[in-house]
């Protein structure tokens, strides 16, 4: 999801040169928690309902906004740029498009609409997130790698052992998926049930790694847990650009299947290969 589908436009405006007084009452007039401050049609700050309380109401904007605010383009992911925001430590985003003033991003709107992309037993976002993602990569032609990781044995697990037994052993896989990942180039989801894709733009030694590292047992109370991996390789893959995210990801899938151990369905453990 982009933040064009979340930003709030147009947005209010005001002058440097007016009063904090005066441009308190237009946001009480208009409900809004902050102005964009624009002298002579260029963003210079923004002004916000702590401005007005650690100000006095005489001084001026120019006195009490924060100058040069951080700007985004509409094309940027919800998830980026809420990491924007934890970086630079704000509650808002300005959004720019081709030097003008599009539309403001609020950090509550954002976390409001990634809870529903968020799964709670893992922390990872669920399959939407990482639709996203593929579809925004094979539209501006950026390769990438695919993982599609299934444990093995998973429903024997759950048989024998439980149900919450299972999630304890999502959970505990789960969190070596996020120990090994780096956010500036991999994305991960719970895809469904035992299943996780990672996109990746690690090169292929580090894709390498990772399978070895995810085929090494985990053990949960004795019980040895691993995965089966289809990869996919964007760089690699004939046509790949032609290929819509669905056909990729039904190959990864696939790949999957058939990377599992012969003895799966009567075993506990869970093999990446």
């Amino acid at each position: 999801m982009k933040v064009s589908e979340l930003m709030t436009s147009p947005v209010y405006t005001v002058s440097s040169d007016k009063s904090v007084f005066y441009a308190a009452e237009l946001m009480n007039e208009w409900r809004v928690g902050s102005l964009i401050v624009m002298d002579h049609g260029t963003v210079v700050g923004i002004f916000t309902s702590r401005d007005v309380r650690s100000t006095h109401p005489n001084r001026i904007v120019a006195d009490a906004m924060t100058p040069d605010p951080i700007t985004i383009t509409s094309e940027f992911f919800i998830w980026d740029a809420l990491k924007v925001m934890d970086q630079h430590r704000i509650k808002r985003l300005l959004i720019m498009e081709e030097g003008k003033l599009a539309g403001l991003v609020t950090r509550e709107a954002i976390k409001m609409k990634l809870s529903e992309f968020m799964d709670s037993l893992t922390g990872f976002y669920r399959a939407p997130y990482i639709q996203s993602v593929g579809e925004a990569f094979l539209k501006k032609k950026q390769p990438f790698r695919l993982l599609f990781i299934d444990l093995n044995g998973f429903g024997n697990i759950n048989k024998r052992y439980g149900h919450p037994f299972g999630d304890d052993v999502i959970r505990e896989f789960s969190g070596r998926m996020a120990s090994l990942v780096k956010e500036d180039r991999d994305f991960v989801c719970r895809y469904a049930g035992d299943e996780f894709v990672m996109i990746t733009l690690a090169d292929e030694a580090e894709v390498d790694r990772y399978i070895r590292l995810f085929s090494c047992s985990v053990f949960i109370n004795n019980v040895a847990v691993s995965a089966a991996v289809g990869y996919v390789n964007g760089l690699e893959e004939p046509d790949f650009f032609s290929l819509s995210f669905r056909e990729i990801l039904r190959k990864a899938s696939l790949l999957s299947t058939s990377a599992k151990p012969a003895h799966d369905e009567g075993s506990d453990e869970v093999y990446l290969r």
